[in-house]
């Protein structure tokens, strides 16, 4: 696990020239204040054994309930992309064009995509999603990543 404080959505990484940037932290948030509204939130996961070896299809997240918002976004407000080689850049990007589907409910995203793209152990996938309320209350929150439904991890977020 991993506690963030005051982190920055995808900008504290190196860009790639198009505005793509990672950042090493599993999570951030571009606002991390109490009942901040229609916030980025950017989520990191690396692929493990279990996922290596098989098609990105798919990234999602689940958020406490009852503490964060989870609303809906449209394809194209999803940011998605792959750092292979740990440099801090995103060295392959999915666009609308490749993402399925983007589901939500009061907690949780999915998006499920048709990238073509084989994972290989150690890539970092990163998705942006646009739409999360933060609490209404200062704390760290434990948040379930899920990369194919294969891999899943818990983060921490600290709202300040």
């Amino acid at each position: 696990m991993i506690a963030l404080t005051g982190c920055s959505a995808l900008p504290t990484g190196q860009s790639n020239g198009d505005g793509s940037t990672v950042s090493d932290e599993q999570i951030s948030t571009e606002n991390p204040s109490p009942g901040a509204t229609g916030v980025n939130q950017t989520l990191r996961i690396t692929a493990e054994e279990t996922t290596g070896g098989s098609e990105f299809a798919a990234i999602g997240a689940t958020c406490p309930r009852d503490n964060f918002t989870v609303g809906s976004a449209q394809h194209g407000a999803v940011t998605i992309g792959v750092d292979t080689d740990g440099d801090g850049d995103l060295d392959r990007t999915f666009d609308e064009t490749h993402i399925s589907g983007v589901n939500n409910n009061e907690y949780s995203f999915d998006v499920t995509l048709d990238t073509g793209y084989t994972l290989e152990e150690g890539d970092a996938v990163v998705v942006r999603y646009p739409a999360t309320d933060n609490p209404s209350e200062s704390g760290e929150y434990e948040i379930e990543v899920r990369l194919n439904d294969q891999q899943t991890e818990t983060v921490t977020m600290t709202i300040e």
